[in-house]
């Protein structure tokens, strides 16, 4: 045991590192979208009252049987609490059980008198970040579970010199109930003993939480290995990630009026997009128009869909989906590499002139599995096969087919001029927009009077319509209204106009992050327009003011950092979440490539459709290839370093003088003692000093106990207090070693 004086007291080291490691575990718990906001609270509470309630002090076992009875009763409690919210409340088991297990490590940090009660608190805190990596896919979890790599070996660590000085100074367990006075007596010296070996500031300072954090590094390597060298497969029977979908409005079967005002403000990146002719300095902002869902029934201020038949859309080789007749890759402009997080509706958003899309297969069992997209009414595409990660396709993109030219069969003309009963005075006032001329002229008119008339502003502000018809009330009353409200207005004075028009939702925007090299997509970016059927196609129309991309606009420290944390969080996703067998594969291929640019200065570029690359990426190491090195770097750094301090520690020790003669003969004769005491069934334990035995032998009442403790003085005089001992002397001892032996022998 070495380090400073002045140090922390080892008890308190222990203390602190129990709780952090902790800490992760139950933080790691509640990330797992099961318990809930109330659970949560009720964990931090008891959190941070065991750390002002709880003690780690040393106890005899008649006190720690006190405690442990009401422990267990408020134990028993809480599961019987969680039996009957399962079966009279229908909760989930599975929420109910994380809240129990959380329950459980509160009870032990209450409860942290013994070195095993630290052992148990590791390995709760274990079992939580096992939960974790089977609910939640987030960064934070990657935050957690380097967190459990830097503290397991300090925890290991002091946990395991904490059973040492329990075993040393304890002998018997301490929890071990005993009803002799004497016994209790005992326990309660003992246990103060260890709590002032427990208060030493020698036993661990600085330099042993280095060396021992040193160690995380092999175990780092070890578990990167793991991972590069067997990919995941598949996503398992364990997996409930699917269930940790965003929910964003405007997607589902109906949106009401006002929806998407609601999340106007909400920056969370659902959606990233990155051009293939993205250039070297790319624009701060980019407004990328991607169309999701369309809706063609309007009634009681709320559009819904007609659910109608999905059809499957047929792959072709190598994966291209094409979405018009005939559509070539000769035709491509331009492609988008997006990247779509899990929303509560599957839906595939595109920008417009997609005339194809191509998605990277899944990996199950070490197969390729093509993913499924299907196509329904109103031109709306979703995927299947849900497993809980982001979702990456390519859409190829031929701009000069901007506008849809999928038919409108004549049975489903009617659907697209459905209107609601009471639209006379809208009917009246389109028609006195309209005026004269083709439908698409009539329909530039009113999209034009909505835009930039400034006769209606955009406003996050509901109008209060008190009852009355929503649509009156912002076209003629409050004028003022979020993208929905104008895109109802122009859908409904189109069709009284006997234009078909459907109300259409997807995501207007892009904000350029130079960490990830990509546009993000916020909820905040949802947004409504209209789709009318003019000149034999559907055209866009979008009758909100310009004025909307004003509300979002976000700059500073804190955009920055949320800029940073969703790189991070792509990064994460694709390369740690989402790897696999291919990306295996891939980055072999790039490792290969990378030793022959070192001989090779031209090197050799990515392939064009390698899902790894990027317009900044060709060529060069793989980013993990780069992390390895720098950290076998570190590792050997830290063990040169240990070695060499390790050099100076032996040059600056005093040598003890090797044992003369004497103390030779006297280490000889204490040995054949040791020898005959294992004999008749009292060897001595490895914790206790030769001085200790012997005076421990003296309860049993051996035959020959002044033998005994005349070798042991012997020895130690002559063994570390530099005594002699002659040969006449050693030969008496010797003969009388025959005197000793068990009782009830003489």
């Amino acid at each position: 045991m070495s380090g400073p004086s002045r140090g922390v007291p080892f008890h308190r080291l222990h203390t602190v590192v129990t709780y952090a490691i902790s800490a992760l575990g139950l933080f790691a718990l509640t990330r797992g979208q099961k318990v809930g906001v109330g659970g949560t609270l009720v964990l931090f509470v008891g959190f941070v009252a065991s750390a002002f309630g709880g003690s780690s002090r040393p106890r005899a076992a008649p006190d720690l049987a006190r405690r442990t009875t009401i422990w267990n009763g408020i134990m028993l409690t809480a599961v019987a609490m969680q039996v009957a919210r399962f079966f009279l409340l229908g909760e989930s088991i599975l929420a109910l059980a994380f809240e129990l297990a959380g329950g459980l490590q509160i009870a032990k940090l209450f409860n942290r008198h013994t070195a095993r009660d630290h052992q148990q608190i590791q390995a709760l805190a274990f079992l939580h970040l096992i939960g974790a990596s089977v609910l939640t896919t987030g960064l934070d979890y990657a935050f957690i579970f380097f967190g459990f790599v830097i503290l397991t070996p300090w925890m290991l660590a002091l946990t395991q010199m904490r059973a040492e000085i329990e075993r040393h100074y304890g002998g018997a367990p301490l929890a071990e109930v005993t009803t002799e006075p004497e016994s209790i007596e005992d326990q309660r010296t003992r246990a103060e003993a260890i709590a002032r070996v427990l208060r030493s500031r020698r036993i661990a300072g600085p330099g042993f939480l280095l060396g021992t954090a040193a160690l995380a590094i092999p175990l780092f390597l070890v578990t990167a290995g793991f991972f590069l060298l067997f990919p995941r497969v598949g996503m398992g029977f364990l997996s409930f990630g699917g269930e940790a979908a965003q929910q964003v409005a405007g997607f589902g079967s109906n949106v009401e009026l006002g929806d998407f005002g609601v999340i106007r403000d909400d920056p969370t990146v659902v959606l990233r997009i990155t051009p293939s002719d993205l250039p070297a300095d790319p624009p701060a902002e980019q407004t990328f128009r991607l169309r999701g869902t369309s809706f063609d029934d309007y009634r009681d201020a709320r559009w819904s869909r007609t659910e109608g038949p999905r059809r499957r859309m047929r792959g072709e080789y190598g994966g291209w989906i094409p979405l018009r007749p005939r559509a070539l890759s000769s035709d491509v402009d331009v492609e988008y590499e997006v990247v779509l997080d899990p929303l509560g509706e599957r839906v595939v958003f595109l920008p417009p002139g997609t005339i194809g899309l191509r998605s990277p297969p899944r990996v199950e069992a070490g197969l390729d599995r093509q993913r499924h997209f299907f196509l329904r009414e109103g031109r709306e595409i979703r995927y299947g096969d849900p497993d809980g990660l982001s979702l990456r396709y390519t859409a190829y993109v031929d701009e000069s087919a901007s506008e849809l030219d999928d038919p409108l069969p004549d049975e489903q003309w009617a659907r697209y001029l459905q209107l609601p009963d009471g639209q006379e005075r809208i009917a009246a006032f389109a028609e006195e927009l309209a005026g004269d001329g083709s439908n698409r002229e009539r329909a530039e008119r009113m999209e034009r009077w909505l835009r930039d008339s400034g006769e209606i502003e955009y406003s996050l502000e509901l109008p209060d319509t008190r009852g009355a018809d929503p649509l009156e009330v912002f076209l003629f009353e409050a004028k003022r209204g979020h993208c929905e409200y104008f895109s109802t207005a122009l859908a409904v004075m189109l069709r009284t106009q006997g234009i078909p028009a459907r109300n259409v939702t997807g995501f207007v925007g892009g904000v350029y992050n130079e960490y990830g090299r990509y546009y993000a997509i916020k909820q905040g970016d949802a947004h409504s327009w209209v789709e009318a059927w003019l000149d034999d196609r559907w055209v866009t129309l979008d009758p909100t003011p310009s004025a909307r991309g004003e509300i979002l606009a976000e700059t500073g420290l804190l955009a920055e950092i949320r800029a940073a944390i969703d790189a991070m969080r792509m990064r994460w996703s694709r390369d740690v979440v989402g790897y696999d067998l291919r990306d295996q594969v891939d980055g072999l291929r790039q490792f290969f490539r990378f030793l022959r640019s070192l001989r090779d200065s031209d090197g050799a570029s990515a392939e064009p459709g390698s899902r790894r690359s990027t317009p900044s990426s060709s060529g060069g190491a793989p980013t993990w290839l780069i992390v390895v090195v720098i950290v076998v770097v570190l590792l050997v750094v830290v063990v040169w370093w240990r070695r060499r301090r390790g050099r100076r520690s032996k040059d600056r020790r005093v040598r003890r003088p090797p044992p003369s003669p004497s103390a030779r003969e006297a280490t000889r004769l204490y040995q054949r003692l040791e020898k005959q005491l294992a004999g008749i069934g009292f060897p001595r334990a490895p914790s206790d000093t030769p001085k200790e035995h012997a005076e421990a032998l003296r309860q049993h009442e051996l035959a020959g106990q002044e033998v005994i403790e005349a070798v042991t003085d012997a020895y130690l005089a002559a063994r570390y207090g530099g005594g002699s001992m002659d040969a006449a002397a050693r030969r008496s001892l010797e003969r009388r070693l025959a005197e000793i032996s068990a009782p009830g022998r003489r």
